[in-house]
């Protein structure tokens, strides 16, 4: 949001020279980032960034019963009058420096995002999560979560948790999604590390396994020809032997 007029200026939108024209005090400007947005400005400007990721936009669909979002769109720099009036509030907040201001905060980053989605947003031509299946919000945390985790135990319970799930729930969701249960995800994630450290190290297989979160080079080969049907002796010879 554009706290003062400002003229002249260009803004190039993946790789491609957008007019933007006149950008007057309290216009609103919303840009992709995926279409990796580079913006040059002569003179000096005066703006409010508000930054909302895709995950915000899933997630207020899912929680509010909204049809799920794409994207956000608005013709540059034309008047959002709400979205000054929430603008002002927030500057007003910071400036303050109050520490139950969070709270505000909070609250009206809500407001701004409920207007954003109904103002700028752009419905999804699918018609979202199957039922049963994690929402796309969740599969992505779900999946995150894990790949932070590859080297310990991960319990269900603390991963339903971080989608907002019973853990009954969320493990048959999981399946659906993605065809396997977690632990069984877990290990194959678990495996292509290995195969990753086999092909780009030297490190032995006692390392390797110890690198991975495997007890010992006795887990890894059980875990590893459960998955590929060879050890991980056989599966790097026969590999780097085509190297």
């Amino acid at each position: 949001m554009h706290l003062r007029a400002n003229h002249g200026g260009r803004l190039w939108l993946s790789g491609r020279l957008i007019p933007t024209g006149k950008r007057p005090s309290g216009g609103v400007t919303i840009l992709d980032l995926e279409q990796d947005p580079i913006a040059f400005f002569p003179n000096p400007i005066d703006v409010l960034q508000f930054y909302i990721p895709r995950m915000a936009l899933e997630e207020f669909a899912y929680e509010n019963h909204t049809a799920a979002v794409s994207t956000l769109k608005w013709p540059h720099c034309e008047m959002d009058a709400t979205l000054r009036h929430l603008g002002i509030a927030v500057l007003s907040a910071i400036q303050r420096g109050d520490p139950t201001s969070k709270i505000f905060l909070d609250s009206i980053g809500q407001t701004i995002l409920a207007h954003a989605t109904s103002i700028y947003g752009e419905v999804q031509t699918s018609s979202g999560p199957k039922p049963g299946h994690l929402a796309p919000w969740q599969a992505r945390r779900a999946k995150e979560f894990l790949s932070a985790n590859l080297c310990g135990n991960v319990p269900l319970a603390a991963l339903a948790a971080e989608c907002n799930l019973s853990t009954s729930h969320f493990a048959h969701a999981f399946r659906r999604t993605f065809g396997s249960p977690p632990h069984r995800w877990l290990m194959e994630r678990r495996i292509d590390a290995v195969k990753d450290l086999l092909l780009a190290t030297h490190l032995s297989l006692a390392e390797v396994a110890s690198t991975c979160g495997y007890a010992d080079q006795s887990a890894l080969n059980r875990s590893f020809k459960r998955v590929l049907g060879e050890s991980p002796g056989q599966w790097r010879r026969s590999r780097k032997g085509h190297q």
